[in-house]
């Protein structure tokens, strides 16, 4: 059986002699989603940065547990990121434990 050769011996991720530059065009080439520090956004927009589910996120918006959410409309609703992130701070633990 006859051995696999690579005819293109370029490497996946070319380095140079920079590493701050690679390590950021990488960073760049992944799209990392991150939570904005300011605006609003809808229910789709902030589920994927918490610990609970759509139905959950509505239930302690309503009973005060989480940040109210500001009705756009009668079907659309949307919270500030702002008041997301403090509640996010604010439920982060902050002992290390080993």
């Amino acid at each position: 059986m006859a051995q696999p050769t690579q005819t293109d011996k370029t490497p996946v991720v070319a380095f140079s002699d920079d590493t701050t530059k690679d390590i950021q065009q990488i960073s760049d080439s992944l799209h990392a989603k991150q939570l904005p520090k300011h605006g609003m956004g809808r229910a789709k927009d902030i589920l994927p940065f918490l610990p609970f589910s759509k139905t959950t996120l509505f239930e302690w918006s309503k009973d005060g547990r989480f940040p109210a959410g500001k009705k756009l409309s009668p079907t659309m609703t949307a919270w500030s990121y702002a008041e997301v992130h403090e509640w996010l701070n604010s439920h982060t633990s902050t002992t290390s434990e080993v």
